[in-house]
């Protein structure tokens, strides 16, 4: 059975790798150069390892990608990271029940309503009663007024811009849900090990084509047809790993209605500007710095080499500066520089010794699809991966929830589409 995929992200490399490795004929068909999706990634010259052009990490509980990853005899590492919050002009480490305890700029009670909820959340399974309700209203009523407000009103507002308000609290257990203390990280980058799955694919007899972008999928027969890179392919199952905007675009003959839900659901952009510099910006070695400051123009600050050695990318400090934004936001116009310059003040706030002189490069990254914008009672809208067309399967980071975005639930989606192919031969 001759068995097409589109996209060469973790779900159909996942995908690609359990079926090839069962012998089917497996074609993947990717619009990049290289493999990752959204986690792919970029080398200089110089650099032992790759790096993501937004930025990944996995948690310890990521089983799907760390089990693929064994399977593969890929290397990773699990390693204990700083995460910091910046509020007031002061950096503040609330990252484990004892930072939260010392964080003063809540009263202690709310510290402590703060503190049992994020446990409760931490250990509860049931989340499917947490989307009937939305985030903020549920944090007001349970952490209390001035914890929403200090702790997560802002980081709310910039994560999810003008859909704040209507993000169920399921979506924010799962991020408690799924959060360790340790992280996560393949040898070599994101890039080389989608490559390497690449290749153990490739040496199953499976076909991955780059630069491919699939511009039509049609019904042809029993199978369907892809017309990719000027050429036409012909399949007898196609799995479908894109958002679903491309998938409007590329699928003929979807009906209206499913049509219409397809466009119902909602999505933001990422950008993210990052400098290689010659000092380290975040001197306490934070990873992960949330913004809580209103007037900042970016969500986060990611020193990616204060989490894996900066001795893989030739000494370099490698620093993210992380946003979600809206179609259409004027940022998109901007160019590394123009951008830079915005964020100036904002990172000398930050670390005010920070100048530009510590610059060895900037880069800036813009992926157009990057956060579902989930909405209450989502799981009763999902589509599910079989599709009104038959022999089409639709597998996407849309389709991941209750989890937000991420390799791992790409991984689990890829193996899942792949058992219904095989379920259906």
């Amino acid at each position: 059975m001759k068995i097409g995929i589109i996209g060469a992200g973790f779900g159909g490399l996942a995908a690609g790798y359990k079926l090839a490795k069962k012998g089917y004929d497996v074609t993947i068909f990717e619009a990049d150069a290289n493999p990752g999706g959204l986690a792919i990634g970029f080398k200089e010259p110089d650099w032992k390892w790759s790096i993501e052009k937004h930025y990944h990490h996995w948690f310890y509980s990521d089983w799907a990608i760390r089990n693929l990853a064994k399977e593969i005899n890929y290397k990773f590492v699990f390693k204990r990271s700083l995460t910091s919050t910046y509020l007031d002009g002061e950096t503040y480490r609330l990252d484990s029940p004892i930072s939260l305890l010392k964080f003063s700029k809540l009263p202690m009670l709310d510290r402590l309503r703060t503190g049992a909820i994020l446990s409760y959340l931490k250990i509860t399974p049931d989340w499917k009663s947490l989307e009937k309700v939305t985030a903020e209203k549920w944090l007001k009523k349970y952490m209390g007024e001035i914890s929403w407000r200090i702790l997560w009103q802002s980081l709310f507002a910039k994560k999810f811009s003008q859909y704040a308000k209507q993000i169920p609290a399921s979506w924010f257990w799962a991020r408690i849900k799924k959060r360790s203390t340790k992280l996560g990280y393949p040898q070599g980058g994101f890039l080389l090990f989608a490559q390497a799955l690449a290749k153990h694919i490739e040496s199953y007899g499976g076909k991955v084509f780059y630069n491919t972008p699939v511009e039509e999928i049609k019904t042809y027969g029993e199978g369907l047809k892809v017309a990719a890179g000027k050429k036409t392919f012909t399949f007898d199952r196609v799995i479908f790993t894109l958002p679903y905007f491309p998938m409007l675009k590329i699928v003929k003959g979807l009906p209206v209605n499913y049509k219409n839900k397809l466009s119902s659901f909602k999505g933001l952009g990422a950008l993210n500007l990052m400098l290689s510099l010659k000092k380290r910006l975040l001197t306490d070695r934070t990873y992960w710095l949330n913004i809580n400051e209103k007037e900042f123009p970016f969500i986060s600050v990611v020193e990616h080499t204060n989490f894996v050695s900066r001795g893989n990318y030739g000494g370099e400090h490698l620093v993210y500066i992380g946003n979600y934004l809206a179609k259409g936001h004027p940022f998109y116009q901007k160019s590394p520089g123009e951008l830079f310059e915005i964020y100036l003040p904002f990172i000398q706030q930050i670390n005010p010794e920070f100048s530009r002189k510590w610059i060895n490069k900037i880069h800036l990254f813009n992926a157009p699809f990057a956060q579902p914008i989930t909405s209450l009672n989502y799981s009763k809208k999902i589509p599910g991966m079989v599709t009104p067309i038959r022999n089409l399967y639709l597998t996407n980071i849309q389709q991941v929830y209750p989890w937000d975005r991420g390799t791992n639930y790409a991984v689990e989606l890829g193996e899942r589409a792949a058992d219904l192919v095989i379920q259906s031969a």
